[in-house]
C-alpha cells in the first residue's frame, strides 16, 4: 500500500473517531436517530461542486445558510459534525496537492556531453529514466533532435509517459546549456487530452533507436553538410518518395546501403518498403539568412538482430 493510501486512511480513521467523540460528549441522545443525523451533517461538510478548476465548498455552505439557523436541539454537535465533514476534506485535498507537488517536482542533471558524435545516447537516456525513477522504458513522442555541421547540438527534446509507482506521468525532457531540464507532470484518471496525446505517433521502445545510434556511431550515419534533423518511426514502412532519399541497414557488423533504394529527379516516384523500426536523417544545406534547404534523406532500419540483443 502506498503513503497516500496510508494516509488517507490514517486521516478517515481520525475524523470517524472525532465523529464518534462528538456523538458521545456533545450530544443528547433522546434525540431520534441523531446518530445518523450527524453521519448526514458529516457527510454534507464533505460535499463539494467542482466548476473549471474551482473546487466549491457547496456542502458547508448549505448547512450554514438553510440547516444551521432551524437547528434547535443538539446544535453544537451538528455544527461539529458538518464541520469535520468540511475538514476530512480539506485534509484529503492537501494530500492530493502533496502528493502531486512532490511527483511534479523539476529536475536538472548533466548531460555528459553537448555535442552528438561524442554522446552515448543510451546512456544518456538511462539517466533521464533513473533520473525520474521510471518502472520501466519510456514511451516518446514529439522527439526533436538536430545537431550542426561540427556535432554541436542544437535541439534534443522529447515528451516521455511512464508509471511511478503505478502512477500515470508524462516528462518534457529538453538538452539546455548542458543539462536536462526535466518537467514533470502526473496524469489524473480525467485528464483525457493527455492522455489521447500520448497515444499519438508513440515510440514505445527508445532503448532500441539510442542503441543503434550508438553502435557504430551517429557520425557514420550521415554526410557531412550544415544541419540534421534525426526522428524515430514505429510505422512499419519506409516511403522513398523525396529526391536523394536513401535505404541503409543498421547491423552488428556495420551500416549498409540498400541496393535500389534511391529516388531520382528522373524517376520521382515512390518506392516502399517494409520494416518496423526505423531512423530518420535529413540533412540540410544553409542557403543565408538563416534558412536551410533539404540535401538529402537517409533512412536506417535497425536489423532484428539487434532488436533481440
Amino acid at each position: 500500500m502506498s503513503v497516500e493510501s496510508l494516509l488517507r486512511w490514517g486521516i478517515s480513521v481520525g475524523f470517524i473517531v472525532l465523529l464518534i467523540l462528538v456523538y458521545e460528549r456533545k450530544t443528547n441522545p433522546e434525540e431520534k436517530h441523531v446518530g445518523w443525523k450527524l453521519i448526514g451533517y458529516f457527510f454534507l461538510g464533505t460535499f463539494t461542486f467542482t466548476f473549471e478548476t474551482w473546487v466549491l465548498p457547496v456542502g458547508i455552505v448549505v448547512f450554514i445558510f438553510f440547516f444551521l439557523p432551524n437547528l434547535k436541539v443538539n446544535k453544537t454537535s451538528k455544527k461539529w459534525a458538518a464541520s469535520l465533514g468540511a475538514a476530512s476534506y480539506v485534509f484529503g485535498l492537501l494530500i492530493t496537492y502533496s502528493v502531486q507537488a512532490y511527483y511534479e517536482k523539476e529536475i536538472r542533471i548533466q548531460a555528459s556531453t553537448n555535442n552528438a558524435y561524442e554522446m552515448n545516447f543510451f546512456e544518456e537516456y538511462e539517466k533521464v529514466k533513473s533520473s525520474i525513477k521510471a518502472d520501466e522504458e519510456l514511451a516518446i513522442i514529439n522527439f526533436d533532435f538536430s545537431f550542426k555541421k561540427d556535432g554541436k547540438i542544437k535541439d534534443f527534446n522529447y515528451t516521455a509517459s511512464y508509471l511511478i509507482d503505478g502512477r500515470s506521468m508524462v516528462a518534457w525532457v529538453k538538452l539546455k546549456d548542458g543539462q536536462y531540464e526535466i518537467s514533470k507532470h502526473l496524469i489524473q484518471p480525467d485528464d483525457e487530452e493527455t492522455q489521447m496525446l500520448m497515444q499519438e505517433n508513440t515510440v514505445s521502445t527508445p532503448a532500441v533507436y539510442f542503441k543503434a545510434l550508438d553502435l557504430h556511431g551517429l557520425k557514420k550515419m550521415v554526410r557531412e553538410t550544415d544541419l540534421h534533423h534525426v526522428n524515430f518511426f514505429n510505422s512499419g514502412s519506409v516511403t522513398l518518395n523525396e529526391e536523394g532519399s536513401t535505404l541503409w541497414y543498421i547491423e552488428s557488423t556495420g551500416i549498409s546501403r540498400h541496393d535500389a533504394d534511391t529516388v531520382s529527379a528522373d524517376d520521382p516516384s515512390s518506392q516502399e518498403e517494409s520494416f518496423p523500426y526505423h531512423v530518420a536523417i535529413s540533412s540540410l544545406k544553409y542557403t543565408g539568412a538563416g534558412t536551410y534547404t533539404a540535401d538529402q534523406h537517409r533512412y536506417f532500419t535497425i536489423s532484428t538482430e539487434l532488436l533481440n540483443e
